[in-house]
């Protein structure tokens, strides 16, 4: 299952590669500059769930690894 995800990621990297060169090589200036445009929403998005998500994974990873800890006197040790 590890190997096939990795496929994934690798096969979507390629398709993004020969994405790219294909609208930079088929496409006239004003097209590739539209298409690019287009495919800036796309982007955002993505960019944007990136950013929504880290906040509330490093809050469950700290309360995670102080729920962890054997002994409640090294709670204070960390730092909190």
């Amino acid at each position: 299952m590890k190997r096939m995800f990795a496929y994934l990621i690798v096969g979507a990297m390629v398709l993004g590669v020969v994405t790219g060169w294909g609208l930079n090589h088929f496409l006239t200036a004003d097209q590739a500059s539209a298409a690019a445009s287009n495919l800036n929403l796309i982007t955002d998005i993505f960019l944007r769930l990136i950013k929504m998500i880290i906040a509330p994974l490093v809050f469950t990873t700290l309360v995670a690894g102080i729920a962890h800890m054997e002994d409640a006197a090294s709670v204070g040790r960390i730092g909190v």
